[in-house]
């Protein structure tokens, strides 16, 4: 198993440990995506349990080279959309408190 995919799991419980957060998915809320967002999380959960299998038989197979390097890309962008979202939900919080703090002056 090589180093690249060994950090594509890791990165990939990472990446879903930060879908579950509670801040995100009440941000999310509002919006409608929280169920959206929840069914990617599982959608990821599968892919974690594919991975596993397919890292041990990447050294056998291209095609199953060339998956993990698709997958690894799309963990990334997964990624930067979480902290983009992230991102947004502590900008809004950060001006609903300067509202509140404006007010009470």
């Amino acid at each position: 198993m090589a180093i690249g995919e060994v950090f594509l799991g890791a990165f990939v419980t990472l990446l879903l440990e930060r879908l579950a957060s509670p801040k995100l998915l009440k941000f999310l809320r509002p919006s409608g995506i929280d169920a959206q967002w929840t069914k990617l999380r599982g959608t990821l959960l599968m892919i974690t349990a594919v991975l596993t299998v397919a890292e041990n038989n990447q050294t056998r197979n291209e095609a199953v080279k060339v998956w993990l390097n698709d997958l690894e890309d799309l963990a990334y962008d997964l990624d930067d959309l979480v902290d983009k979202l992230n991102t947004e939900a502590m900008q809004r919080k950060l001006m609903e408190t300067d509202e509140e703090s404006t007010s009470q002056i």
